[in-house]
């Protein structure tokens, strides 16, 4: 008899133990789920405002062809296999024609331009056009030694420029 209490209650201790064990193991793994339940149920007290940014999109219309390039403002016919990045959603309407050189430039922009950087490799050619009500600015930026084989394509850009509609 006194051997089966023995046995009775180190099986007890050996429950005991196992169970300050699995305790121990719920304790570790409810307490990430503890926090992660408090992330979401905080997350819920942050009013949702809409980044300043996204206000703005999408920007001003404009329509792309492998000829032309249409927005609010103006349309133009750019030169084929010339790349156009059009301008910032948030910013007044623009656009950068872009050579397959990839360092001949061709911006166009309702803005005046800033002060521009100044590199004694490139030429910048800055004109003014007014054309119906539409004063639009318009900026080369070519290596010195390729402007007079790009002033024609530049001279044929400007002269298509047209106010939009």
């Amino acid at each position: 008899m006194i051997k089966k209490k023995l046995n009775a209650k180190t099986q007890r201790n050996k429950d005991a133990k196992a169970r300050g064990h699995l305790w121990a193991l719920r304790l570790c793994l409810s307490a990430p789920l503890r926090y992660v339940f408090a992330f979401f149920l905080l997350t819920g007290c942050v009013p949702a405002r809409t980044p300043p940014l996204l206000n703005f999109t999408p920007g001003p219309p404009a329509v792309i062809t492998g000829e032309t390039f249409s927005n609010s403002a103006f349309s133009v016919r750019y030169p084929t296999g010339w790349r156009v990045v059009t301008g910032a959603a948030d910013a007044p309407p623009s656009v950068v024609f872009v050579a397959p050189d990839e360092e001949s430039t061709i911006t166009l922009q309702v803005e005046p331009p800033g002060e521009p950087e100044r590199d004694p490799l490139f030429r910048l050619e800055t004109r003014l056009l007014s054309r119906d009500g539409l004063r639009l600015y318009a900026i080369a930026r070519v290596p010195v030694q390729e402007w007079a084989a790009f002033q024609p394509t530049f001279e044929r850009l400007l002269a298509s420029v047209r106010p939009g509609s």
